[in-house]
């Protein structure tokens, strides 16, 4: 991938494009944490270039700050390497989605997850594959899905990051849909306290599938952002990390 003016994109900016390309939004601390080379000065000049060259763009609600969006160039790179790029993301949503995908490139850098997809490129792409079936409550999709490389296999994980609690009634829609999906090989529920994650415990517990008991894993949000790799999980017995979940499929 190449600028107007031939010269080459760096490794760094061409997987930030990618990436905003697969979540909608980048924020200025996950460039400089994930994207950006040397000082934090150097970062932060960066990025500025980088809007100015049309690579990104500021976000377009005006009360938000260091807050971007693909560019008319970035676009144009996205559109020659074939990708998919979804809407950018409402101010709202920004912490959640981020939360989730920093979290995967992270797996992706090191090499656990050899593929990723968000909700927002799943619904663009109107999957059938990772539609689930929610009763009376219409079609949903995983918060993200991604592929978990293994030492001798891999395995399709659900991602759920629930940032903020819902109804009883919500998790056990939610909880038969996975019940009844045969697409996932394992479900992992990043939870922001103790209430949420026993309300989805809840949830297990009515559907009363025995199988959830071996698929279904919870993380705490805190660890999850310090450290995806080895944050630790709760109610798997396969590994109590992802890292040691790879080594054992």
């Amino acid at each position: 991938m190449r600028y107007r003016n031939g010269r080459k994109v760096s490794s760094s900016v061409f997987q930030a494009v990618r990436y905003v390309a697969k979540v909608g939004v980048i924020t200025r601390g996950t460039w400089n944490e994930l994207f950006g080379k040397g000082s934090l000065r150097w970062k932060q000049k960066q990025l500025r270039l980088l809007v100015e060259g049309g690579i990104f763009k500021s976000h377009p609600c005006d009360s938000l700050v260091d807050t971007f969006i693909i560019g008319h160039l970035g676009l144009e790179m996205i559109q020659e390497q074939n990708w998919r790029s979804v809407y950018f993301v409402q101010p709202q949503f920004i912490k959640h989605d981020e939360t989730v995908a920093k979290g995967l490139y992270k797996l992706e850098r090191h090499a656990l997850c050899t593929r990723w997809m968000t909700e927002r490129e799943l619904k663009g792409q109107n999957s059938a594959t990772f539609k689930l079936n929610v009763q009376e409550g219409g079609a949903k999709y995983p918060d993200a899905v991604f592929k978990l490389q293994g030492t001798l296999a891999s395995a399709i994980v659900a991602l759920e990051y629930e940032k903020t609690g819902k109804t009883n009634w919500r998790y056990n829609k939610a909880i038969k849909a996975y019940s009844d999906s045969g697409e996932f090989h394992f479900v992992l529920y990043i939870t922001e306290n103790s209430t949420i994650e026993a309300r989805v415990k809840r949830g297990i517990r009515y559907i009363g599938d025995a199988r959830l008991g071996s698929k279904i894993g919870f993380i705490d949000a805190e660890e999850w952002k310090k450290n995806p790799l080895t944050a630790e999980i709760r109610g798997l017995n396969l590994g109590k990390s992802i890292s040691e979940l790879a080594q054992r499929i």
